[in-house]
């Protein structure tokens, strides 16, 4: 106990208080370390002869019952009192499966309009004529529908100086654009193998007279004839009546 050595005899006193206070931490540490884990063992032994499960719930452990283990569920098979359950991969709406489900049709295309390369010819213009019946002195109109029979697509400037209109009853011409130039409506239109060309003609139910002077009589109830045609091309007519009033 006595200090021995070549140094003052306090050093060596403070190196034996420092041997002991390390020797007392240590023996401090392992003793709480040893006091925590055997107050944690009770806790477990407790719950443990409770028969209560970390994962169970407060219902099912009261009163002394087990917490019940339901069966794992079977895929595909229906357990007693529970519905069976159809997944959306299996079916598609309604029940249907997705390779049964009626498929939607697709939309047809719709072919461009031919565009015109050049003007029309008179010979490679067809011509039909399309007129309803009327009664005497009631206007009356005739559609002309033009189709190219040369090429898909052409122009075509109609004007008095290239088609004639006339409504004829047997060898009587009752109206002519010979004679009203001026009640054909000018146009330029594109002339189409498909679908026609629609052009109208409006006709006053009236007879015509050199220079479109006007006329008292009027044509009578019988059978009539829509004649029209490109001047160099071929003619072409429709029939249509004249009903009493």
């Amino acid at each position: 106990m006595r200090p021995a050595g070549p140094l003052p005899s306090k050093v060596y006193w403070v190196r034996r208080l420092l041997l002991l206070l390390v020797v007392v931490l240590v023996i401090s540490v392992v003793w709480w370390l040893l006091a925590g884990s055997g107050n944690a063992e009770p806790k477990a032994s407790a719950a443990s002869s409770s028969g209560a499960s970390p994962l169970s719930s407060p219902a099912s452990t009261s009163a002394g019952q087990h917490p019940v283990h339901k069966p794992a569920a079977t895929p595909g098979v229906k357990g007693p009192g529970t519905p069976a359950r159809h997944g959306k991969a299996n079916q598609g709406s309604a029940g249907m499966d997705p390779s049964t489900k009626p498929r939607t049709p697709s939309k047809t295309k719709r072919t461009p309009l031919a565009q015109p390369t050049g003007t029309c010819s008179p010979t490679g213009v067809g011509i039909k004529i399309d007129v309803a019946d009327s009664t005497p002195g009631e206007a009356n109109t005739a559609t002309l529908l033009l189709t190219s029979t040369d090429t898909p697509a052409c122009t075509l400037a109609i004007t008095p100086n290239n088609l004639v209109v006339r409504v004829t009853s047997g060898a009587d011409v009752v109206w002519s654009s010979d004679d009203c130039p001026d009640l054909l409506r000018a146009q330029e239109v594109v002339v189409r193998a498909d679908p026609p060309t629609a052009y109208q003609f409006h006709w006053d139910g009236r007879r015509s007279s050199p220079n479109c002077q006007p006329v008292d009589a009027l044509p009578t109830a019988g059978g009539y004839w829509v004649q029209a045609a490109l001047i160099g091309g071929d003619p072409h007519k429709a029939y249509f009546d004249i009903n009493a009033k």
